[in-house]
């Protein structure tokens, strides 16, 4: 074994060892669907480097059987190809809120299934690569469309990145989003240097580098969401807030404070689980009705919602303030229970204090639960 290899598999094992020390230390942070995302993609890319590393020192050996070089060029392909599925998957939920629709993941799983076929069927055609006598690897006439296959998940991942980019309600979404697809870039750059030029091996160093940095990202995400229902938090809007007020064109900036009508009754007849679900339920509804407008949706705490929102005018802001109770209350028609929310309004005056805008909205918020109807049972 040359000096060489020897130094290829200590840099492997040392981006694996990164990698699943990142990997426990997300263990221990929450049991989130995005934590778990990311802990499969750093299960994943280990795997990958590991199925390289031992490529590169049975590649040439011609006292180890052909079958093992075989099988690790194998895993080795597939393996990329899941680690990008991976990690889309996990772009997809981290600027979404929610998880790819089936429909589009039985779709976005055709790469895998294509890599798989080809590198099996390679065994006896050669298609993507050979093994020859020498037991040396030689790529074959397919190997462009292995190539590709990875890259066409990490396209993926810009397009969505840059999407999101396009629509986030401020600078600061805006930037992270531009930062995301700059780390995105690194295992593509790794991948194409590698594809030029045979013997660099820098994408285990280039992939270990993105995934310190998207978990550095996630962490400080942490900071700025709410964890039960993964909106943002008080402090995130009190950020946002203080951005839009300050920067205010042409259009108004409307604030809704808005909580869940008998959210303790709900508490203590279907349980504090039930509860929390309701929560979640409600979230969803306005991520969903607030992400096709522009606006800015956080939870402040226990029922309570504030929603940041531009408007040209009074009328409109009052109509997407109706709208948003009513899709509430719309999706709820499946449940045990009903759901309504009362929610005041208030619009920022130019130059006016965060805290007055809040407390505006506050003060009507109330003010509507005055005349609010008694809760209907099923």
């Amino acid at each position: 074994m040359t000096p060489d290899i020897l130094l290829y598999a200590e840099l492997n094992l040392f981006c694996i060892a990164i990698q699943m020390l990142l990997a426990q230390k997300l263990h221990r942070i929450d049991k989130s669907i995005e934590q778990s995302y990311l802990i499969s993609l750093l299960v994943g890319q280990s795997a990958m480097f590991f199925f390289d590393m031992i490529w590169v020192m049975v590649d040439g050996n011609q006292n180890i059987s052909h079958v093992l070089n075989y099988l690790a060029n194998i895993l080795y392909f597939l393996s990329t190809v899941m680690c990008a599925y991976l990690c889309l998957r996990y772009v997809y939920l981290l600027l979404n809120g929610k998880e790819i629709p089936q429909r589009i993941k039985t779709l976005l799983l055709l790469p895998l299934w294509i890599s798989t076929f080809i590198n099996v069927c390679s065994i006896w055609t050669g298609w993507v690569f050979s093994i020859n006598i020498l037991n040396e690897y030689e790529r074959g006439p397919l190997y462009i469309v292995q190539f590709l296959l990875p890259l066409v998940y990490l396209a993926a991942d810009i397009v969505v990145i840059m999407h999101f980019r396009w629509k986030a309600v401020n600078s600061r979404l805006r930037k992270n989003a531009f930062i995301l697809v700059g780390i995105m870039m690194l295992p593509i750059l790794g991948a194409t240097l590698e594809t030029i030029f045979f013997r660099v091996r820098i994408v285990c160093v280039c992939m270990t580098i993105a995934m310190v940095a998207i978990i550095f990202d996630y962490q400080q995400l942490q900071i700025t969401r709410d964890s039960l229902t993964q909106l943002s938090n008080r402090y995130d809007l009190l950020l946002h807030l203080e951005e839009v007020v300050a920067h205010r064109k042409k259009r108004f900036v409307y604030v809704i404070y808005a909580d869940i009508d008998y959210f303790k009754s709900i508490n203590d007849t279907y349980g504090h689980l039930e509860g929390d679900h309701a929560l979640c339920h409600v979230a969803d509804v306005l991520r969903n009705v607030c992400r096709s407008s522009g606006a800015f949706p956080a939870r402040i705490g226990g029922d309570e919602f504030v929603i940041v929102f531009h408007e040209k005018n009074d009328e409109k802001a009052e109509k997407f303030r109706q709208n948003l109770k009513d899709a509430v209350l719309a999706s709820s028609s499946h449940l045990p229970y009903e759901l309504r929310m009362s929610a005041g309004m208030s619009k920022a005056e130019k130059g006016e204090e965060i805290s007055k805008v809040l407390n505006r909205a506050d003060a009507a918020l109330y003010e509507e639960k005055k005349h609010r109807t008694p809760r209907s049972t099923r």
